[in-house]
């Protein structure tokens, strides 16, 4: 997006510190109490790609007190779970500096990024069993990703990971450029080392990596969820795409030997029912440099989330 439209966002968005709590699978409630009408005919709910949703075991008790056949969206707004994670929520931008091969974006401009920040406790547990000296962080002091840098800072928090993301208020969607972490690339190579090494000062980091092994199960899943809620609560777009691997390095024209994980731009859209669509974001096919790309090679996909989607289907009922 041009910069002048990513200051007017950043300027409207809330600022300072945003609360955000998280348990593993909570994205199945959430996600549909953001979607379904006030209640929903679960018999037609259970006939879409929205079933893997309700059969997900933190919905599973929700649906069974429904024996009248009628989902109401008041009990999955209201569910919760522990063990839970708490987190903060911080924006920054992309893209500035540099070209849009370089910058990894689909078209040219900056994105918005949404920082999945840990807690204090993180940076506290850092320094008490990896670097006493407190001269480094998990990230480091310096980064050319979009993290979180600033240690002096009383805002500062350590990103575990983030989302960039790319929007057009015109035609009312947002692509998901990108979801990573550094910081749990970082932990599972610290836990290699210290596990192979076994002498008593990799033995004590052994209890930083113990302690984060909660955020390695959950991060991915925590930030979509948290991306999507922002999307379409914050910035009110209903249309979310999210790139398939391929769609990645083609249309942001990546090295092939960067392509990320499998499980993230596959598995993870899936889980959350994205469905695989050749339907591009309206505002890339305005791009000249994707419809070059398009007429070479038409069969690009995406994954795509409509947030009013269930809410036709309430109509239909």
């Amino acid at each position: 997006m041009k910069s002048q439209l990513l200051d007017e966002v950043i300027a409207c968005l809330p600022t300072g510190k945003t609360h955000y709590r998280y348990y593993q699978g909570a994205y199945a409630s959430r996600l549909l109490s953001m979607m379904l009408p006030e209640q929903v005919d679960l018999h037609k709910l259970k006939q879409t790609r929205f079933k893997r949703l309700l059969e997900h075991k933190s919905v599973k008790p929700i649906v069974s007190q429904c024996g009248d056949g009628v989902l109401d969206r008041q009990l999955l707004a209201s569910s919760w779970c522990e063990p839970s994670q708490a987190f903060l929520l911080s924006v920054s931008r992309w893209g500035k500096n540099g070209g849009r091969y370089w910058n990894q974006t689909s078209r040219h401009g900056e994105n918005l990024v949404l920082q999945l920040n840990l807690p204090m406790q993180n940076l506290r547990h850092y320094q008490r069993w990896v670097d006493p000296s407190c001269q480094s962080t998990l990230n480091g002091t310096w980064s050319s990703h979009p993290v979180q840098t600033e240690v002096g800072k009383s805002s500062f928090r350590e990103t575990l990971a983030w989302a960039r993301i790319d929007l057009d208020f015109e035609t009312n969607e947002a692509l998901i450029e990108e979801v990573q972490s550094d910081a749990t690339r970082k932990v599972l190579s610290m836990s290699k080392h210290y596990k192979r090494c076994r002498c008593s000062v990799c033995s004590e980091r052994l209890k930083y990596v113990n302690w984060f092994q909660p955020y390695l199960k959950l991060w991915s899943e925590a930030l979509l969820c948290a991306a999507i809620e922002f999307i379409r609560c914050e910035l009110g777009i209903e249309r979310i795409f999210i790139h398939t691997a391929r769609s990645g390095w083609q249309v942001k024209k990546m090295d092939k030997s960067w392509n990320a994980p499998r499980s993230l731009y596959s598995d993870l859209p899936k889980k959350f029912a994205f469905k695989q669509t050749y339907a591009a974001p309206e505002f890339l096919l305005q791009t000249r440099s994707y419809k070059q790309l398009i007429r070479r090679q038409p069969d690009i996909d995406f994954y795509q989330l409509s947030m009013n989607e269930l809410q036709t289907l309430q109509r239909a009922i």
